[in-house]
């Protein structure tokens, strides 16, 4: 049993430098990153090239791994970021790529001008904090969507981009809410990719009020000519009017 508690596994291997330049958090989450990346390497290295170099990354598996919390993550991410030696894709924080090479490069560079360049570099402002609070609150977010159009996904996510932007109310059970209705209203992807973009033009966080808006300028015109109300007070895709 204590070989288990105590093994290999359940241990971290932290670098030294790399915690006395940008702290212990960063060198753990570093060393976690890299046990994730030669595992990726091992076992998907030709999904790893066709992703060009980025990987999805279980935010989760690392908190229970480093104890370091989703915000705590994208903090260091920030950090990272700004030393080019981590990138994000646009609009995932969870799926990313390492510049290992290059991390190693600033590492063994001794030079006290050179450390103190990085460590500044590497400093998170305010906006920098605030940014990675704000994709936390939008990773969370984005996990309650159980779309399985990606079209309509996308449309979900930058109509909650919007609303973050806009500093509107949005909370999980707001946007699970959000979707049964939508889902209640509607099979047609058209006609809920439109009514997402009313929303996202009009920093709208009530179904009822974009729904309201496509009635009286869209559900009769283009796209959505043929398109039915459900007795349910929906649309049914498949019956003219």
């Amino acid at each position: 049993m204590w070989l288990d508690v105590m093994s290999q596994y359940n241990s971290l291997a932290v670098n030294i430098k790399l915690a006395n330049v940008l702290g212990l958090h960063t060198a753990v989450y570093w060393a976690e990153l890299l046990n994730v990346y030669a595992r990726v390497i091992k076992k998907f290295k030709d999904l790893l090239i066709d992703n060009e170099g980025y990987f999805e990354l279980d935010r989760e598996y690392v908190k229970e791994r480093t104890t370091l919390d989703i915000e705590e993550q994208l903090k260091i991410d920030a950090g990272l970021k700004k030393l080019n030696v981590l990138s994000e894709r646009e609009n995932d924080p969870n799926w990313i790529k390492l510049d290992v090479e290059r991390f190693c490069a600033l590492l063994v560079d001794d030079d006290i001008d050179a450390i103190r360049n990085m460590q500044k570099t590497a400093k998170l402002s305010r906006d920098d904090q605030a940014m990675a609070k704000k994709n936390c609150v939008r990773r969370n977010l984005v996990a309650v969507l159980s779309e399985t159009d990606k079209d309509v996904l996308e449309a979900y996510k930058v109509w909650i981009d919007a609303m973050l932007e806009a500093k509107k109310p949005l909370t999980r059970a707001a946007v699970e809410i959000y979707q049964r209705n939508l889902n209640d209203y509607t099979d047609s992807k058209d006609v809920k990719i439109k009514i997402l973009e009313i929303a996202t033009s009009l920093a709208y966080h009530e179904f009822a009020w974009a729904r309201d808006q496509f009635e009286k300028n869209y559900r009769g015109s283009g796209t959505f000519i043929g398109v039915r109300q459900k007795k349910t007070g929906g649309i049914d895709p498949n019956s003219g009017f």
